[in-house]
């Protein structure tokens, strides 16, 4: 890792008007609902939309502007810039994370709501990791792709597997026509269905059933490392163009 390209990361995130605005913003959503007593998890749904919007650069000015030929001609390597400028990325919105966690806690203080620690620890460590795979997926998607692209490659895969999937467990049920002809090679071949809810879950994952569970904790883990090693693999080989990318 290089800790010059992460501190620049959080600097860049830090003084950006934006991320202050935003912050602010989800502060004050998140002292309402709970002044309210709405759900530890409501106001957690919007880091999502946060992450894609600070993590949609994360590969894609250092081509277009050039920047990269300068920035690898010091003692930095290809890999350790893309994991250093995810990290610096993951960490920025960990911070908003942990501030709206601390609103939340005073929020409920204040107005005499009740806290339920499990909930609100459990909702925390979910929205840190889910922030750690996005960023992950979209350093993956950036690599092969420019900047804003690999937003709408991960908003476009996750609605098209949504609807593909959907549509096959409603073929497989079919039983007449050419819908039942596939539905018969879904029925015997069960396999299709399970890779294809395997290959959703496993991108675009729910939260678990239960606070805590290991499984899901590993599984985020494992699948944000794999996409950030693909990433490195590509971005590594990846040609700078001299101009426009």
């Amino acid at each position: 890792m290089s800790f010059v390209v992460i501190a620049e990361t959080l600097r860049r995130h830090f003084a950006h008007l934006g991320y202050i605005v935003a912050l602010l913003v989800l502060i004050v959503i998140v002292v309402t609902m709970a002044a309210i007593g709405a759900p530890s998890q409501a106001p957690y749904e919007m880091i999502t939309l946060f992450t894609l919007i600070a993590g949609c650069q994360l590969i894609g000015p250092e081509f277009s502007k050039g920047t990269l030929q300068l920035i690898l001609s010091k003692p930095v390597g290809r890999s350790t810039y893309l994991v250093s400028r995810v990290l610096g990325v993951v960490v920025a919105i960990w911070v908003a994370i942990i501030v709206m966690f601390a609103s939340d806690i005073i929020g409920r203080l204040v107005a005499g709501t009740p806290i339920t620690w499990r909930t609100a620890l459990s909702t925390l460590l979910v929205a840190a990791l889910k922030t750690l795979l996005v960023c992950a997926l979209l350093a993956f998607f950036g690599s092969f792709s420019r900047s804003y692209v690999n937003v709408g490659i991960y908003l476009g895969g996750q609605i098209l597997l949504s609807m593909l999937f959907g549509l096959l467990r409603m073929m497989k049920n079919a039983a007449s026509g050419e819908m039942g002809k596939i539905g018969a090679i879904l029925r015997e071949h069960p396999a299709v269905l399970e890779t294809f809810g395997a290959v959703h879950r496993n991108l675009f994952p729910d939260d678990p059933a239960i606070p805590f569970d290991r499984n899901w904790i590993l599984m985020m883990l494992c699948n944000a490392s794999v996409a950030l090693l693909l990433a490195c693999v590509i971005f590594s080989r990846r040609e700078v163009p001299y101009g426009a990318d």
